[in-house]
């Protein structure tokens, strides 16, 4: 969580020098290194950190294997800045050997997700889930460094471009909704004390999602509009399938009130079902949209996908994560030693609001610059970006700053006992 905070903080920081980069052609290196910053160095990494808390908890076992985690993290924390670094100055060599350093660290962690959920017994939603996003996740790595070595060696006779967009579909798709598909049916009930009464909808979304994009992929790469069309409808009925299942766990709380976390991780959901809508007219034959700037295009996509749809997703569940996580490392040992503060009092709900808020706001004048092509509204964007995530980023340090604690040996006062 720490590293991918680091990561959030890069990225946006990046955009806040360039934001003319989101007018430039997707397959620009500048643009790469970006959308690697972005969803590899943020995305990935707190993903990767919330299934090593996640999995045992929704599973009820230990993850299997904690070496395996803290190698991976290693790898990731080296490998990611050395992609990133390779993109922007397009060297291919040292991406080469960058990306294997990150594969590696990503085969770890599918690992020890597959034998975790293995250990565990368990079947379902959630360990399918689990299963599904770690399989696609290490089959987007190793397309990735399939896609650097035919920079080389031009092996595979097809257009870079569309294997560009296959790779990234795989990525976003099959690991990051099959993963909310999945551990958002934990999440959600979890922290507003409500349950799933009935999976069939959970499931049917599911694999229509997994359907979806083993069509969709193929259908990309070949340039098969008709069937990439297909998979894209079926992906999106399999979100929608997803949506309406949460909706009625939703109806279920018991905690009526949503804190800023969930609620952004509702409204980001409520983008990827509309992403999936917006990539179906990209593949559709016939329709508008394209690679070239300008208009509705590819960038213009993936601003809505990723940064209207992930981020808000992704940063609304570290507010909830990071704070039972801190909580338990430095106070759980406390309990009945003395007063100890609840979970949700660590972090500044005034600060989660005005940088989550700022984040979702963003994304308005992002998509403008991007479709008109206006440097203006670019520039407008980048920075209430930025200024989101420094909010959103003082939050989660005031968050972790409690973890001091969990160095310093418990106090000896017992609590009194009640009469």
């Amino acid at each position: 969580m720490g590293l991918g905070l680091a990561w959030l903080l890069i990225g946006a920081t990046l955009l806040v020098l360039e934001p003319a980069m989101l007018t430039w052609p997707h397959s620009h290196p500048h643009v790469v290194a970006l959308t690697h910053a972005w969803v590899l160095g943020f995305f990935v990494t707190v993903a990767c950190g919330a299934v090593y808390q996640l999995a045992p908890v929704a599973l009820g076992t230990t993850l299997r294997n904690e070496r395996y985690g803290w190698w991976h993290l290693g790898l990731q924390a080296a490998g990611v800045p050395l992609m990133v670094y390779s993109f922007w100055v397009w060297d291919m060599t040292l991406l080469g050997h960058a990306g294997f350093a990150v594969a590696l660290g990503i085969l770890l962690f599918s690992v020890n997700t597959w034998r975790t959920v293995r250990q565990s017994g368990r079947g379902g939603t959630v360990a399918w889930a689990l299963n599904l996003a770690a399989g696609w996740l290490l089959l987007t790595v190793l397309l990735g460094l399939l896609l650097a070595a035919n920079r080389h060696w031009y092996f595979v006779p097809l257009d870079p471009i569309a294997l560009l967009r296959a790779h990234a579909h795989v990525g976003l798709i099959g690991f990051f909704v099959t993963l909310l598909q999945g551990v958002g049916f934990q999440l959600v009930p979890m922290f507003t004390l409500g349950e799933v009464r009935d999976w069939r909808l959970p499931n049917t979304g599911m694999w229509l999602t997994q359907i979806g994009l083993v069509v969709l992929t193929p259908a990309l790469a070949w340039g098969l509009g008709w069937l990439g069309l297909l998979g894209a409808l079926l992906i999106t009925a399999g979100m929608a399938c997803s949506a309406v299942a949460l909706r009625r766990a939703l109806a279920s709380r018991k905690k009526r009130h949503f804190d800023p976390g969930t609620r952004a991780f509702l409204w980001g959901g409520a983008v990827v079902v509309l992403s999936g809508l917006a990539g179906a007219v990209l593949v559709a034959p016939g329709l508008p949209g394209g690679s070239v700037p300008g208009g509705y295009s590819a960038l213009v996509y993936a601003v809505l996908a990723v940064g209207g749809g992930l981020l808000p997703c992704i940063a609304g569940m570290m507010c909830k994560i990071v704070p039972f996580l801190t909580w338990m490392r430095a106070y759980g040992p406390r309990v009945g030693r003395g007063p100890t503060p609840a979970a949700s009092a660590l972090a500044s709900a005034g600060l989660e609001r005005w940088g989550l808020g700022l984040q979702f706001a963003a994304i308005a004048p992002l998509l403008i610059g991007t479709w008109t092509l206006h440097e203006t509204w670019l520039q407008v964007g980048a920075w209430l970006l930025a200024t989101g995530v420094v909010l959103f980023a003082a939050d989660m340090l005031g968050v972790l700053r409690h973890l001091r604690l969990a160095a310093s040996p418990p106090s000896a006062t017992k609590a009194s006992p009640k009469s």
